[in-house]
């Protein structure tokens, strides 16, 4: 059984993970530019934060996995500042592209993160997330 870790060791977890996710984000924005670096880089990012909440799901995994994933790589991998910025910049040219953009980046990043969990609840067989979750919402 593993120890939790201290302050300074989720610390420098969540650091670690957010070089690593700034990096690869400015890598795709640089091969795919605005807005379409940012929009694979949110969804990839949604998806696979719902692939993780299945898999630490489905066992007791390392207390610094959570915050080195979710927080740290995944954190620095997608962006809201550049959506917003990138959403700003295509209102230039109009409503329409504005709202499609939106549109597509909103409903293709919920549905990324519930194809996540879906996959993930049937890859590690955990528990249906998406029926718990939705249950404890509906009894607040």
């Amino acid at each position: 059984m593993s120890r939790a870790p201290g302050e300074g060791g989720t610390l420098l977890a969540v650091a670690a993970g957010g070089v690593l996710g700034s990096l690869g984000r400015w890598a795709v924005s640089s091969v795919a530019g605005a807005p379409w670096g940012t929009v694979v880089v949110n969804l990839t990012g949604a998806l696979t934060l719902g692939l993780l909440v299945a898999w630490l799901g489905a066992a007791q995994r390392h207390p610094l996995v959570r915050p080195f994933v979710a927080v740290g790589l995944l954190g620095g991998w997608t962006t809201y500042s550049t959506l917003a910025l990138d959403g700003h910049a295509l209102a230039t040219d109009g409503l329409g592209g504005l709202l499609g953009y939106l549109a597509l980046t909103l409903g293709l990043g919920v549905g990324a993160a519930l194809a996540g969990l879906v996959i993930g609840e049937r890859l590690w067989h955990t528990p249906p997330l998406v029926d718990d979750t939705a249950i404890d919402q509906e009894e607040l």
